[in-house]
């Protein structure tokens, strides 16, 4: 009986022995992503910064500790585990009978009893479990895929969150700005209304601007709260310990060609994730139709004989019949399926081109704004306040057109902010699409 134990324990051994080895192919990292996580040392978890930080910083504090990016990566691990899973062999089965017990005569007790052990192996044919494990390492490269556009995500919103801080940040010290020149203009006209060569209207209207502009001065610095503990929040922290943020806030550069960008496109994550898609879909269709060939189960044991005294070898071969049941269904689903991907890759590709060109278009009207605010706008707006409030001084010009004049000159450098933080929210999603940094487009060429 030891013999035969051994023998059949060797058979299956060498059945699972053959079965395929288990690969699962990584995904590379995006470049921008290997520039932010290549420059400086590690930030050993650190959650709470302190002081003035720069994009640099909150970027690398995202990509390390992003709650976002742990659950895709947890995601890669699961689904390689499921990839594993899928690889293994059926299990044997073991199965222990006895006939010819406790009957009547020559059959009582266990005399003429006949005993049989043996053990069953499921054999798949058609390469099923092959099939089977590909396309369970195709579902984790694909989750390999999805980690990388979110790390791409991540990085886009940690960059559009910090440059909102810096923008608001400027906007507060404008607003702070123009409250003091309005509270000085209140007091210059507190003193002409004293010696009698202004109406007290004039006063009560100075006034009411004093309000409305530390009400402005309030409401910038509550956004800028809020602005601050979103950026704070990529990184996983529920408050933000940081006092500022600094960064080069006016560093407005030229564009790389766009076909430049279009190519880069091809390389973005959510666009090369389709042809694992595609090879996902073909493995399964293709496993589908493995399926149809039934798998044969082949046993083989040793049996004793109670009443001889004697012992045999015992085998024995079960296969289904697939009469009703040939995966119809499943081969034309799986078919389908194939098909469906086909399209959806194609919808998928051209949205993140529209996308592109839409940003691209976007960005150069910015671009053509911050130039015509800086260069034009603002220094003609500012010559302008100066000499309303030079010649009110003198009786030249009213009050109103000196309020006017202040509106004009500082709702232009409002807009010149506001612009300024528009570029750079499209740059972010810019070099999220393409997965590089602007200025290696400008290396390259």
């Amino acid at each position: 009986m030891k013999i035969v134990i051994a023998l059949i324990t060797a058979f299956v051994i060498v059945i699972g022995c053959a079965g395929p080895v288990l690969q699962v192919k990584q995904v590379e990292p995006r470049p921008v992503i290997e520039e932010v996580t290549s420059a400086g040392s590690s930030l050993k978890g650190e959650l709470s910064p302190e002081g003035t930080i720069t994009v640099l910083k909150a970027l690398q504090l995202a990509l390390q500790s992003n709650p976002q990016l742990t659950v895709f990566s947890l995601e890669i691990r699961a689904r390689e585990a499921a990839a594993l899973q899928e690889s293994f062999l059926p299990n044997p089965e073991l199965a222990v009978e006895v006939e010819n017990f406790a009957g009547g005569g020559a059959l009582a007790g266990f005399k003429a009893s006949e005993t049989t052990i043996s053990l069953g192996q499921l054999i798949e044919l058609a390469g099923k479990r092959a099939r089977r494990t590909q396309a369970a390492a195709l579902q984790a490269e694909l989750a390999g895929w999805d980690f990388e556009s979110k790390r791409l995500e991540v990085y886009a919103q940690v960059v559009k969150n910090f440059y909102d801080v810096l923008a608001i940040q400027k906007l507060v010290k404008l607003n702070k700005e123009i409250l003091t020149l309005t509270e000085e203009f209140k007091d210059q006209i507190s003193l002409r209304v004293t010696s009698g060569r202004t109406s007290p209207a004039e006063l009560s209207r100075a006034e009411v601007e004093v309000a409305n502009a530390r009400i402005a001065l309030e409401q910038s610095q509550r956004r800028l709260q809020a602005a601050r503990q979103r950026l704070a929040a990529t990184w996983g922290a529920t408050t933000a310990a940081f006092d500022s943020v600094t960064g080069n806030f006016e560093n407005v550069s030229a564009l790389p060609a766009f076909e430049a960008l279009q190519n880069a496109l091809q390389k973005n994550p959510e666009w090369l994730r389709w042809d694992t898609e595609t090879r996902l879909k073909q493995a399964q269709l293709a496993l589908a139709k493995a399926l149809r060939i039934p798998d044969p189960t082949i046993t083989a044991g040793y049996r004793r004989f109670n009443d001889l005294g004697q012992q045999a070898f015992v085998a024995g071969f079960s296969i289904p019949l697939n009469i009703f049941n040939r995966n119809q269904g499943g081969i034309k689903e799986a078919a389908l399926r194939a098909k469906q991907t086909a399209f959806q890759e194609t919808f998928s590709r051209l949205q993140l081109q529209t996308e592109l060109s839409t940003m691209y278009q976007n960005i150069s009207a910015v671009q053509q704004s911050i130039f015509a605010l800086k260069n034009e706008i603002i220094p003609k707006a500012r010559q302008a306040f100066e000499t309303i409030s030079r010649g009110y001084q003198l009786g030249k010009f009213n009050f109103l057109e000196v309020l006017d004049a202040r509106r004009s000159l500082f709702s232009a450098r409002q807009a010149y902010l506001q612009n300024l933080a528009d570029y750079h929210q499209l740059r972010a999603e810019i070099e999220r699409l393409t997965g590089k940094s602007l200025e290696s487009f400008k290396i390259e060429r």
